[in-house]
């Protein structure tokens, strides 16, 4: 019974069991980094192998990291289920635990560091959302989502038509629960998020956009008229706009990118900046702006600590709605009072 063999019957069982991008990597991982024990009996890889696979990686501690995990897990289930003798040991949960962390990003051959989990300051925001015509209006629009909803990139990107709705009070998004980052807690809920100031203009244009090329598509008879209407469509495999893609647009844009140096463009004036900021500034202004904590958790989509969890089950679709509402008029106050960018 080799590694390979017990790599490929955990890969298996772990399909079906996770989004498709993760199960892509984790295959992707256990098919090209196994290295020389791939063809090895599972029983026979000793603690001084398995360190070695690991320790040749020290270059890539995130990928490293993520195989030893994978190999644990690998070995875990083919004991479970008997393949390899009950005294085998799992040297994959014991070799190198918690030294192979990243030291950050590579930029011109240096690292950079672990990157800051940071909010932007009022000025830096205000600086942002007179640099948002500089980017792509794919890129513009989703940025100023990160602020006016506090909802995580992969949402964002991910939206479908079918999600936004007329309500009483006003336009909602409703983000199922399986889009969501913890969908697997039993006692995860699908995100209700109330649209509001810019965030309502841009879902209500991209609604519109998204509608009219269906019924264009409709119309002509055209193969995949009933695909999925993202809200940020794109030719890709997932058929919307990657994350990642906005990470990459805010760093074209930075002081510090060295990338093309021969391609003028104009540079955000903020030191650092990641997409993900944003999430954290919505929710640092909502507490300048005395929103009650359980209040801007919920908004964020984060789950209740300890038992409340389980007996806290209001909804706060009102206090949402409320308190976005006070965060879109400080945001234009912010917008109002900072200096015009150059473009």
């Amino acid at each position: 019974y080799t590694v390979r063999r017990a790599a490929d019957d955990y890969l298996r069982s772990y399909r079906g069991t996770v989004i498709p991008k993760t199960y892509a990597e984790a295959e992707r991982i256990l098919r090209s980094e196994l290295g020389e024990l791939e063809h090895l009996p599972a029983a026979q890889v000793t603690r001084a192998q398995a360190f070695d696979l690991l320790e040749a990686m020290h270059n890539r501690p995130v990928v490293a990291g993520r195989l030893r995990q994978l190999l644990g897990a690998v070995w875990d289930r083919a004991l479970d289920a008997g393949r390899l003798p009950p005294e085998t040991p799992n040297w994959w949960r014991l070799v190198l635990r918690g030294r192979l962390k990243s030291k950050g990003k590579i930029v011109g051959g240096e690292h950079q560091g672990r990157p800051e989990k940071r909010a932007l300051t009022e000025a830096e925001v205000g600086q942002l959302l007179h640099f948002l015509p500089n980017f792509s209006r794919t890129v513009s629009d989703a940025l100023t989502l990160y602020l006016w909803t506090g909802c995580r990139g992969a949402e964002i990107v991910a939206a479908e038509a079918h999600e936004v709705a007329e309500e009483p009070d006003g336009l909602w998004w409703t983000i199922p629960r399986d889009k969501l980052k913890m969908r697997d807690n039993p006692l995860t809920a699908d995100l209700r998020v109330p649209l509001v100031g810019r965030a309502e203009e841009i879902v209500r244009r991209r609604v519109a956009v998204a509608l009219e090329l269906q019924a264009q598509r409709e119309s002509a008879g055209a193969a995949g008229a009933d695909r999925p209407l993202f809200l940020f469509p794109s030719p890709g495999r997932s058929g919307h706009v990657e994350q990642r893609a906005l990470g990459h647009a805010g760093w074209w844009h930075l002081p510090g990118c060295r990338l093309r140096p021969e391609s003028e463009r104009p540079t955000l004036p903020i030191a650092s900046f990641a997409p993900h900021d944003l999430r954290r500034t919505s929710r640092t202004i909502l507490s300048a702006l005395g929103c009650p904590a359980e209040v801007a958790e919920a908004i964020l989509g984060h789950q209740a600590p300890g038992v409340r969890a389980i007996y806290d089950r209001h909804g706060y679709d009102v206090e949402r709605r409320l308190w976005l509402t006070r965060l879109s008029e400080r945001l234009e106050q912010v917008a109002a009072q900072a200096p015009a960018a150059s473009r």
